[in-house]
Parts: structure tokens; C-alpha cells; sequence
């Protein structure tokens, strides 16, 4: 059975909803069904001690937008592409900025930075003093570089 929880409304008056991870996608299944047709934003948030993922949801029938918040302890959460293609960019930014995998993606890689960047900007322990630079070969390819007075 998918337990999901009706949070007070946010600040501006959408409803929000609280699912366990493992109930994600039936939920996600459930809310296309029911006229969420369009996923406008996914986002991450680190807790600290978890992330959670917050999907915006918006019905252009009812005119009507939900948010849909879930967490995880393991940096894993299934991948909704199945339902929103939309969510294929969005994921990977999350991945890129906060190192969330999401399982099922058909081709979750860096977005913004090259595959070599070491570590998540976005997340809360994240080492400031790493000097990391973006640089570019003769053949186009962003690649990442290190400070080498840095230790790396």
C-alpha cells in the first residue's frame, strides 16, 4: 500500500505531499493519473543527515500546481523519466550539483561540470578549499583540473 502523507499547505496555498522513497514511483504514477501531467521543477535540498527531493507537479486541466517531497538516507531515489521525460535534465543537474543518484535514469552523467570534477558544489560538505578549474582540449572537451599546489 503507498502511504502518502498531506502536509499543511506552503506558504503559496499548493498542497504538499510527503512519500517514502520506495512508494515514489506508484505515487508519481498515481498523480500523472490523475491529471499531473507536467513536472515543472525537481530539486534537492541537503539536510545533513539526508537529502530530500522535491517534485513540482502542475495539472493544465485542473490549473492546478502540487509539490511532492521525498528523502533518502543513501543518496537514492528512483527515476521518474518513466512518467515525465521531462525529468531526464533535472535529475542529472541534481546529480551534478548534489550527487543524488537516481536509479533507472537512462544516462545519468554530469550536466555542468566535466565528469572529472571532484565532489558536489551543493552539498554541505563540500571542500571549498579544493581549487578546481574547468578547461577545455583542442578537440572542445571540457575536462577538470586541480590546483597543484593544492595536494591533488
Amino acid at each position: 500500500m503507498v502511504e502518502i502523507v498531506e502536509e499543511p499547505a506552503g506558504k503559496d496555498k499548493r498542497k504538499i505531499f510527503r512519500v517514502k522513497k520506495e512508494d515514489l514511483i506508484p505515487a508519481m504514477k498515481s498523480f500523472y493519473d490523475q491529471g499531473y501531467d507536467h513536472l515543472s521543477l525537481i530539486t534537492g535540498i541537503d539536510r545533513r543527515d539526508k537529502i530530500e527531493v522535491v517534485y513540482h507537479l502542475h495539472s493544465f486541466q485542473k490549473n492546478e500546481y502540487i509539490v511532492v517531497k521525498t528523502e533518502t538516507l543513501n543518496d537514492t531515489v528512483p527515476s521518474v523519466t518513466s512518467i515525465w521525460k521531462s525529468a531526464d535534465w533535472d535529475e542529472r543537474e541534481q546529480y551534478d550539483m548534489l550527487g543524488i543518484t537516481f536509479e533507472g535514469h537512462p544516462d545519468l552523467r554530469r550536466i555542468l561540470l566535466p565528469e572529472g570534477w571532484s565532489g558536489y558544489p551543493l552539498r554541505k560538505n563540500y571542500d571549498l578549499s579544493k581549487v578546481q578549474f574547468v578547461n577545455m582540449d583542442e578537440d572542445g572537451n571540457d575536462y577538470a583540473s586541480f590546483d597543484p599546489g593544492d595536494g591533488w
